[in-house]
């Protein structure tokens, strides 16, 4: 098993240092670049164990950044590049970083926050490609058990919290993915997904050096572009957000293959199973979906060989345990919903200067293991694995029966006119909630005719009371659905009443 992202580096530049890794960057050069960069943060006045904080968009620069400073032994903070005053205040003051690295589009936001050095990447790309520049003499050794990299979660159930991931961490996440995916050296991954992120960093660029890939980084997503690549046959993978997916369909023509592409993977949010389905006939290959959160990587994917199902996640990933548990913390019925708990040696090692929010994320066995409990519900099939069956948060209960946003959004999105869909919870003083539903349409929309459909699909009580027709709904940076801004918005209208 690899010890750490750094060491699998460094076995694939001594073995292969002509072989591309990151666009036209050889693995020789990249480790090179990664020692020249470390010793110039390092002057910067980065110290082991300090944090260094990168907020950019995707460029080769943000590599050589993340790279050269997990080689001084830094804690490395990757900030949201959406980020603004109060949030990234908030990751700033909270992770109290010694370096900042920073673009021009991002630069000028950070001007509030200048008490603390500032590296622009591009002064980051001329250290990496100049061999003038001197390598770090007195790297630190790197244990497993270090801190590695610090990323803020999403903030949707309240303030963001940094989860802080270890070398071993980070290593144990890659080497799952590269054993159940069939990662190896021959594979080419086209990455849109942002590095700030653990899909784009700790699956794409991490999974990709673990074995010995390349990388083909692109600063952001643009659907004919990737359409055009993947076309043109200059990767073998690609992974994505379902709303990537939806630009993908609509952006390819009828003749559009993708025949060297041998992995489309999604993830970060639910994948439609009807986008699945149209995905598969049009391009004859299954997405493959998965599971995972920034604390703990990735928890489970469906089979590489095997039947994907829509609507699934699949099964554990190697060496990592799943769990489904009622609120009392015990194991569920078979058939039964419950929150995924999950143990392994990808789970973090905590929340960054909160022990009270680490100690409320696990729960402890019998045997003394410590479970992190994920807040997302599922249910398990013995043939079709896990599927997730939404937040446990945002689980709606009306008149003592269970609603699953995601079972009735995924009908939804069955429905002529209907391009997104998300429901809530809306109060209602007899049944307690009623589920309700915001929907991006198009022309063909009809709410009655789509009302009445959903009537004979589903339960009674599953059918939304109401269809509240939006321009776009809300979104993160990933993709999901941000619907704490939805229940804003649903509290505004019940004021205006």
């Amino acid at each position: 098993m690899t010890r750490t992202v750094l060491d699998a580096l460094d076995a694939h530049a001594a073995a292969r240092p002509e072989a591309l890794a990151l666009d036209g960057v050889s693995y020789g050069a990249l480790r090179a670049a990664s020692l020249r960069v470390a010793a110039q943060l390092r002057a910067a006045g980065l110290r082991p164990g300090q944090r260094l904080a990168i907020y950019a968009e995707n460029r080769p620069g943000f590599v050589f950044a993340y790279l050269g400073g997990l080689r001084a032994g830094a804690i490395v903070v990757t900030v949201n590049v959406l980020y603004r005053t109060a949030d990234l205040e908030h990751v700033l003051g909270d992770a109290a970083p010694t370096v900042v690295c920073v673009s021009e589009q991002s630069a000028p936001y950070l001007a509030p926050h200048l008490d603390r050095a500032v590296v622009d990447l591009a002064a980051v790309e001329a250290w990496a490609h100049d061999a003038s520049f001197p390598p770090l003499a007195d790297a630190p050794p790197l244990e497993p058990n270090d801190g590695a990299i610090l990323i803020y979660t999403s903030g949707t159930t309240g303030r963001s919290k940094g989860a802080l991931l270890t070398h071993g961490n980070l290593a144990a996440i890659a080497d799952q993915l590269n054993e159940a995916w069939h990662w190896s050296n021959a594979d080419t991954l086209l990455l849109t997904l942002p590095l700030f992120h653990v899909h784009g960093l700790g699956a794409g660029l991490n999974g990709t050096l673990v074995a010995g890939g390349r990388v083909l980084l692109r600063e952001r997503f643009d659907a004919p572009s990737v359409v055009a690549a993947l076309a043109n046959g200059e990767a073998t993978m690609f992974f994505g957000v379902p709303t990537m997916y939806v630009r993908i369909l609509e952006n390819a023509g009828a003749q559009t293959r993708f025949d060297r592409v041998r992995l489309f993977v999604s993830g970060s949010a639910a994948l439609p199973a009807s986008v699945h389905e149209e995905f598969a006939r049009r391009f004859g290959v299954a997405i493959l979906e998965r599971y995972g959160s920034t604390e703990f990587g990735f928890a489970l994917s469906n089979r590489y060989e095997g039947p994907r199902y829509a609507g699934t996640v699949g099964f554990p990933l190697p060496r990592v345990e799943v769990r489904l548990a009622n609120p009392d913390g015990e194991d569920v019925a078979p058939g039964e919903a419950g929150e995924i708990l999950v143990h392994g040696p990808n789970v973090f090692a905590g929340y960054w200067r909160n022990d009270d929010a680490t100690e409320a994320a696990f729960r402890e066995d019998a045997r003394g293991r410590r479970w992190y409990r994920s807040g997302d519900l599922a249910t398990f099939d013995p043939e079709r694995g896990y599927v997730i069956n939404g937040r446990l948060k945002e689980l709606i209960i009306s008149g003592g029966f269970n609603v699953y946003p995601l079972e009735v959004e995924d009908e939804l999105l069955r429905l002529p006119g209907v391009r997104a869909a998300a429901v809530i919870g809306q109060p209602d003083p007899a049944r307690g909630e009623l589920p309700v539903a915001f929907v991006e349409t198009d022309p063909s929309f009809d709410a009655a005719a789509t009302l009445a459909a959903l009537r004979e699909r589903l339960a009674s009580f599953k059918v939304p009371k109401a269809l509240y027709p939006v321009e776009a709904l809300p979104r993160n940076a990933m993709g999901k659905v941000e619907k704490p801004r939805l229940r804003a918005l649903l509290a505004e209208r019940a004021s205006a009443l």
